[in-house]
Formats: C-alpha cells, sequence, structure tokens
C-alpha cells in the first residue's frame, strides 16, 4: 500500500526540506572558510620562509644625506640598562646622544639622558645571528676594531669586525647586515655589498658617512656603498707602504696602505685615513690625490678620527688630540694635564695627550663636544673611561671603570 502525504503533513514535509537545505547550505560555507584559512596558512608559511631570503638579496639603500625625521635607535624599545667593561669606538647621533662599541660586551651601548648606558644591539654572547629582527637579540661579534657611525637619519652602521660584515641598526631597533657575507673577494674592483667576503687581512675595521651621505667601508681598503648595492673600491691596498723606513715618495700613489683602521671626511670632501697597517696618517682630497702626512708616523696602532660638524676632522692619536680644517689647517688640542689627572685621579701620565694613546675612540657632537676614550691598559693610565672636551677646553668624566 503506498502512503502519500496528507495536506496536514505536507507543511511539516517543507519544513524538513528547508531545514536540510539550510543545514547543507551551512556545512558547505564552514568548508569554504575552511579551504580559506589553510590557503591563509600555507601562504603564510611560505612567506616566512621565502621573505629572509627576499631580503638576504634586496639592493642596498643608500644613505640620504637629506633623511628627515631622524629617531634615536631603539629609543622607546631599548634593551636593558648595563655597566660598559670596555668602550672602544664611539660616534654621536644627530640627537647628541652618545654611542659605544663595548668588545667585552659584544654590544653597542646608547648612553640616555640620565647618564645610563642602554644596548641596542648585542644579545652579549659572541656569534652571528639576528638580521630582520630586533638588534637586541642578535649576535654579533665586534673587536676593539670595530667602527661605527650614525647617519642624519638616525640608522646606526657599525663593523662587526669577526663576523667581516657591516651591519646597520634601524631607528626602529632592527638589524640587517648591509655589507658582507657573501663569497667573493673584492680587491681593487666592484660587487654587491652583499656578495663580498672579507679575508682575515681584509678585516672590517671602520665606517664613515660621505660627503653626499654615501657609506664608507675601511675593510683592508676604503670601498664606497653606491646607491645601486655595489661596493666600490676607492683607495688602498698595498702589500706594504711605500713611505717604510724612509722618505715617503709617491704622493699620487693608490696603494700606499695596506690596512685603514679609522676613516673621516672633512667638510670638503676630503678623505683622512688612519692606517696602522700604513704606519700613519693619510689624507686622500676629493681631487684623488693621497699624500701622506710625515708628521703623524704611526707605530702600528695609530689611533680614531671622527668628523665634526665644522667640517673638520678631529684625530685621537699617540701623539695628542688634533684637529684637520680646510681653512685652518692642524691644530693641535693638547694641554690642560692637570685637568685630566684631576678628572682621572689614578692617571699616571703628565700631559694631556698621554691620555690619547692608541686614540681608540673619538667623536664629536653636534654642539662641538669631543667625547674620547683613555684606551686602557698602556703604560700611562689604568683607567677605562670616556671623557669629554667642550669647545671651551673643560674636559670632564662621562663615565669610568
Amino acid at each position: 500500500m503506498i502512503l502519500t502525504p496528507t495536506e496536514h503533513d505536507m507543511p511539516r514535509a517543507r519544513e524538513d526540506v528547508t531545514e536540510l537545505l539550510i543545514r547543507e547550505a551551512h556545512q558547505s560555507s564552514r568548508r569554504r572558510r575552511l579551504r580559506w584559512i589553510m590557503t591563509a596558512l600555507v601562504v603564510i608559511i611560505a612567506a616566512s620562509a621565502i621573505f629572509p631570503l627576499i631580503r638576504e638579496k634586496s639592493p642596498i639603500r643608500r644613505v640620504s644625506p637629506g633623511a628627515t625625521q631622524s629617531r634615536e635607535v631603539a629609543s622607546a624599545k631599548g634593551g636593558a640598562f648595563v655597566t660598559p667593561r670596555h668602550p672602544y669606538a664611539m660616534a654621536v647621533s644627530p640627537h647628541g646622544s652618545l654611542y659605544v662599541v663595548d668588545s667585552s660586551r659584544d654590544q653597542i651601548l646608547r648612553r640616555t639622558g640620565s647618564g645610563k648606558f642602554r644596548v641596542v644591539a648585542g644579545d652579549g654572547r659572541r656569534g652571528f645571528s639576528g638580521d630582520g629582527r630586533r638588534a637586541i637579540h642578535a649576535k654579533i661579534n665586534v673587536n676593539v676594531n670595530s667602527g661605527i657611525v650614525i647617519a642624519k637619519n638616525g640608522t646606526a652602521y657599525f663593523a662587526d669586525t669577526l663576523n667581516g660584515r657591516v651591519r646597520e641598526i634601524l631607528p626602529n631597533g632592527v638589524i640587517e647586515t648591509v655589507v658582507g657575507g657573501g663569497t667573493n673577494h673584492i680587491g681593487t674592483g666592484k660587487l654587491l655589498a652583499r656578495d663580498v667576503s672579507f679575508s682575515k687581512l681584509d678585516t672590517v675595521n671602520d665606517v664613515a658617512i660621505g660627503p653626499s651621505g654615501e657609506l664608507y667601508v675601511a675593510a683592508g681598503a676604503v670601498y664606497r656603498l653606491e646607491s645601486n648595492g655595489v661596493l666600490q673600491w676607492v683607495v688602498g691596498k698595498s702589500s706594504f707602504p711605500k713611505n717604510w723606513g724612509g722618505v715617503y715618495s709617491n704622493p699620487g700613489a693608490q696603494y700606499d696602505f695596506s690596512q685603514p683602521d679609522r676613516i673621516a671626511f672633512d667638510g670638503k670632501g676630503d678623505l683622512f685615513v688612519a692606517s696602522g697597517g700604513g704606519w700613519g696618517l693619510y689624507e686622500r682630497k676629493a681631487s684623488g690625490k693621497l699624500r701622506f702626512l710625515e708628521n703623524f708616523r704611526g707605530d702600528g696602532n695609530f689611533g680614531s678620527l671622527a668628523s665634526a660638524p665644522n667640517g673638520t676632522v678631529v684625530l685621537a692619536s699617540r701623539f695628542g688630540l688634533f684637529r684637520f680644517g680646510p681653512s685652518t689647517g692642524i691644530t693641535s688640542l693638547s694641554g690642560n694635564g692637570t685637568s685630566l689627572n684631576n678628572v682621572l685621579g689614578r692617571m699616571k701620565g703628565q700631559s694631556r695627550e698621554n691620555i690619547f694613546i692608541g686614540g681608540d675612540g673619538v667623536a664629536v657632537a653636534p654642539n662641538g663636544t669631543i667625547f674620547i676614550d683613555t684606551n686602557a691598559g698602556n703604560t700611562f693610565t689604568s683607567v677605562t673611561a670616556v671623557l669629554k672636551s667642550t669647545t671651551q677646553g673643560n674636559v670632564n668624566l662621562v663615565w669610568r671603570s
């Protein structure tokens, strides 16, 4: 017998069909959402794996001399406050903050307005890691040769010497490699900056900002980072300096120092090179002519250089503290040894220049204040300290061990 639905049953049947269709619609919608979620997860996972590789090969940005909105590195989200151990190379930001490379800590520190030192790069464990992440969690490998410079936009560049790289700390606190880490030897040619490999003889020692905002690197010779990401040889690269043991004979030569330790530019675009490997101080004119400053022959550990806002270059070396100016020539800033003795107390030297032997760190603030370190461990002082000398010649203690 065939049963047919009665008129009373018809609404219920229609309701059952409707509910079934609604359930199927909901299930279909859930399946679509699930597929979208799974697709999004796959894209995110793939992007997280590919993006670092894209960053690794991306062109290097040229430092812009006209950059605005300068900020301190990690000013808002800096690392812990620490006590310096052996501050060496130094730099001052456009805001006047002092940055130091502390080789004993394997960290980059910034002195805050309260006088404390805050970590801006390095987790304190020697090694290499962290590109693309917060610099305070990265591993760096610096030593007493590692220089640092701050660009106008607030980016800090430093020589990660024992990793054979130049790295940048962006104002947002992120660290990146900009030069080095590759497999090719550059010599006196040019290569993509990230393809370059620096040998043990081509130690990455220092960085400087050129007259047009370019980044310069001292690593066995002096190189310039072009806007297209190419590292271009500029000057230097010899097996041994020609001026060794005698009178300098070839002022136009391009190969008269083998290991630049510190570099800085004056207001005319002349490049100064303090070269331990070249045993002295060199000046490369903007025209390309190279000359050796005979009165500043070094002893293998020449000193440190810093560009000043007034267009001069300051040298801290075993000979004392000097200023080189395009219009003023060479001016001695030494003297006032009594003031330094009073500041340091344990200082054993008899004159101001004794404190600068080695001259591992010197920097000039926007207001003209000169910061110097004492190069602890030399025969004249047992104190590790950072001092500042005002434009009036007053010497004050910034920090001491």
